[in-house]
C-alpha cells in the first residue's frame, strides 16, 4: 500500500509542476499574441475556452488524482 502513497505523492508533484510550467508560459503566450494580433487578453481565465483550456485543466486532474490515491490509502488502513 505504501506503492499508492508513493504514486500519489509523485501524482501531485508532477502535477504542480507542470501547472506551474504552464502558467509562465501563459505569460509567453501572452506577449506572442500581442505581437502579432495587437492585443491580448489580461485575464488569464479568458484562456480556458481556447485550446489551452485542457492543457490547464489536465494538471488540475492529475493532481486530483494523486489527492484521491493518498485519501483512500489513509481511509484504507
Amino acid at each position: 500500500m505504501k506503492i499508492k502513497l508513493n504514486i500519489g505523492s509523485l501524482a501531485i508533484i508532477l502535477g504542480v509542476l507542470i501547472l506551474s510550467l504552464e502558467l509562465y508560459g501563459l505569460k509567453f503566450i501572452q506577449l506572442m499574441e500581442l505581437q502579432f494580433t495587437g492585443s491580448c487578453p489580461t485575464n488569464s481565465f479568458n484562456y480556458i475556452n481556447t485550446e489551452l483550456g485542457i492543457a490547464i485543466v489536465l494538471p488540475i486532474l492529475i493532481i486530483g488524482y494523486g489527492i484521491m490515491l493518498i485519501v483512500k490509502k489513509d481511509i484504507g488502513e
